[in-house]
């Protein structure tokens, strides 16, 4: 979906929010899948926002940050992500 949303876009730049707070886990097909979308677009993301409520929400958050050139902040609150995403 996103490669076809970026397509003939010059030098995109995305912001994205991540809504986690009715995950429950990871399973490693979806990291793999993940890490690709990293891999493929990490230097065309702006700002991503991770909302959820789990500690291992934030650190996932940070590590995510390696594979990404934009900043990766996590939020416990949906409202403080959107807000920082539109700064």
């Amino acid at each position: 979906m996103i490669d076809s949303a970026l397509a003939g876009v010059d030098k995109p730049k995305i912001d994205v929010f991540v809504d986690g707070s009715e995950l429950e886990g990871w399973e490693l097909r979806a990291a793999w899948d993940d890490l690709k979308l990293g891999l493929n677009h990490g230097r065309q993301f702006r700002k991503t926002a991770i909302f959820g409520h789990k500690k291992w929400q934030e650190y996932l958050s940070k590590i995510g940050s390696w594979f990404i050139s934009g900043e990766v902040k996590y939020f416990e609150d949906a409202n403080d992500a959107l807000s920082w995403l539109q700064e």
